[in-house]
């Protein structure tokens, strides 16, 4: 086959298009051929099958008419009509015949022709057993006349020959149709063979030039021969950039010259980068030190930050404390108001019932003074009833001694209704001033319920003032625990930053190591530019670490870890812009300054 790969492109194409015009041509001969024989099976059919289905269809009618007529023939009333109908009978016995021997001339197989045969022993058995009942019948009188037969022969008989005139008309018109349509096949296949041949023809005439213009078409694309692109793609493929491509004939927009056009493009921008990667790994150096040092930073306000978070979260705690013991006093205080008052409420009761005392004492010195009463009126009557005991003489004795008996319990129920209402009396004296006691208490208990309820207002306001610095100091927790968590992101970002720097600086030493593959030729010289130096990286002073405060490092802070860093993958993209060189000292203040 290599005769084959030596070939031009054109060649392939004129040939490859050639053997598909071969291909159309033979497969419209075989068309052609086919419809040919297709047609020879279409006369075949019609001339054979169909003309031989007539004959034997034709020979079936004249059987059922050669039936019919000797039918009646039986039923004849007049030697007339039996004379008639067996004419008719031998009539159409011939008529089978004849059209027995036309369809044997269709039949070309032995099992058609043995059918044949046997058909027509059988017609020929059955012909001359009518001829015999036919002979028979002439010897036998005339059937009588009815009505039914007359009916039959002169109105039946002649329907049914109409209807068996109108089904062979019917027959003969489908053979009719049938040789048209014999006829129209073999014009429609003449017609047919001559447009396939001369499609054939133009189809490959077609092939032809479609071949030699795409031939010609491709080769103006391509600018060359495939070789001699796929020698050129080689050589970029393998870096070597000062391989010479020649364009002279190629015309524009072709392959080759876009080729050409590439490999100049490609030893501009591969001279570019060649020259530009020594600045890029040194932008690369810078990054890594100044982001190295923003790192270190980071991590000391980290740091600070935790310490913060600790002593905000102690301030808290003690907050929370001085909170949990305020509403502590503020229940103390509630209770000691309710106990307060509960005391005012006593007191009051207290006050009424001494006045209740009172009142029932005023009342019993009343009733005293009516019982000193009652004894001094008791004893006038009393000193009156002696009077007048000492005026009756001897029969008065013994009532004056019952008056004196009676002047003496009188007498001494005065002096102790006195005695009772002095003592009654300085009982009320002494209510009296207990009830101002009384009074005076209630009025203190009062007081000091009032001054223990503004204890309580003081402590509920207190108890509030200590919940809002409770919730103030939380929001300041939250806030620092969330600008110690951001701070934290923040040193794992600085340190994938870092670890990206470092990638891009080990990325850029490849990409120096792979630029250099690449072979420019003249080029290589008017596109080289001088490195500059790496500056080294400055390092940055560090900070002092805030000192801990006392709260802190007694109730230190649970602080999430900080997370770590993930992984950087190389990069997979190539530094498109070159970093610029500048190695003033303002760069590195920047850093510090961050």
């Amino acid at each position: 086959m290599n005769w084959l790969n030596q070939l031009t492109v054109g060649t392939k194409l004129v040939v490859g298009f050639m053997v598909v015009a071969i291909i159309g041509a033979i497969i419209g001969v075989l068309g052609i051929v086919g419809t040919g024989k297709v047609n020879d099976l279409g006369n075949l059919m019609y001339e054979r099958d169909l003309i031989g289905l007539r004959h034997a269809a034709e020979a079936n009618i004249q059987l059922m008419a050669a039936a019919r007529a000797t039918r009646s023939a039986m039923l004849a009333t007049t030697q007339e009509e039996r004379k008639a109908f067996t004419d008719a009978t031998f009539q159409y016995f011939e008529k089978i015949e004849a059209e027995l021997k036309l369809s044997e001339n269709t039949f070309f197989t032995s099992q058609g022709k043995a059918a044949v045969a046997e058909t027509r022993a059988a017609l020929q058995a059955y012909k001359a057993d009518a001829r015999v009942a036919l002979t028979l019948l002439q010897e036998e009188p005339l059937a009588e006349p009815r009505g039914s037969v007359e009916h039959l022969l002169k109105v039946t008989v002649p329907l049914a020959n109409k209807a068996d005139d109108l089904l062979t008309g019917l027959m003969q018109r489908k053979i009719k149709n049938a040789e048209q349509l014999d006829s129209e096949g073999d014009v429609l296949y003449a017609s047919t063979r001559l447009l396939m041949l001369v499609l054939t023809v133009a189809g490959v005439l077609v092939g032809v030039v479609i071949g030699v213009w795409m031939a010609r078409n491709l080769q103006r694309q391509l600018g060359g021969e495939p070789a001699d692109v796929a020698a050129a793609a080689r050589a970029i493929a393998a870096g070597d950039l000062s391989t010479t491509i020649d364009d002279r004939h190629a015309a524009p927009g072709s392959v080759v010259r876009a080729m050409h056009d590439m490999q100049e493009s490609l030893c501009t921008i591969v001279g570019t980068v060649r020259a530009s990667s020594d600045s890029i790994a040194t932008g690369a150096g810078q990054i890594s030190s100044g982001t190295a040092d923003l790192s270190q930073r980071t991590e000391q306000q980290a740091s600070n930050l935790e310490q913060t978070a600790a002593s905000m979260e102690q301030i808290a705690s003690t907050v929370q404390t001085n909170a949990d013991t305020a509403r502590q006093a503020t229940q103390l205080a509630s209770n000691a108001s309710q106990t307060a008052h509960r005391g005012g409420e006593v007191m009051g009761q207290v006050v009424t019932t001494m006045a209740d005392i009172n009142e029932a004492s005023r009342k019993i010195s009343d009733i005293i003074s009516v019982i000193d009463g009652i004894a001094f009126q008791t004893n006038i009557l009393a000193l009156n009833a002696a009077v007048e005991a000492a005026r009756a003489g001897e029969q008065g004795r013994g009532f004056a001694v019952v008056a004196s008996e009676v002047r003496s319990l009188a007498g001494r129920s005065a002096e102790a209704a006195k005695e009772i209402k002095a003592l009654i009396g300085n009982s009320v004296n002494k209510v009296e001033v207990g009830g101002k006691l009384v009074d005076a208490a209630g009025q203190t208990m009062q007081d000091i319920v009032r001054e223990v309820q503004r204890v309580t207002d003081l402590i509920s306001e207190i108890s509030a003032s200590t919940g809002e610095q409770t919730s103030g100091i939380g929001q300041i927790t939250a806030a620092v625990a969330q600008l110690d968590q951001v701070t934290q992101q923040n040193a794992a970002l600085v340190e994938e930053s870092a670890a990206a720097a470092e990638s891009l600086n080990h990325q850029a030493q490849q990409l120096v190591q792979a630029v250099a593959v690449f072979k420019l030729g003249q080029h290589e010289r008017a596109t080289q530019m001088p490195g500059a130096p790496r500056p080294a990286p400055t390092p940055a002073p560090r900070q002092p670490t805030l000192p801990r405060s006392s709260t802190a490092t007694a109730a230190p802070a649970k602080v999430a870890p900080r997370p770590a860093a993930p992984k950087v993958a190389p990069l997979a993209r190539p530094v498109a812009p070159a970093l610029g060189r500048s190695t003033s000292k303002s760069n590195d203040d920047d850093w510090e300054q961050f």
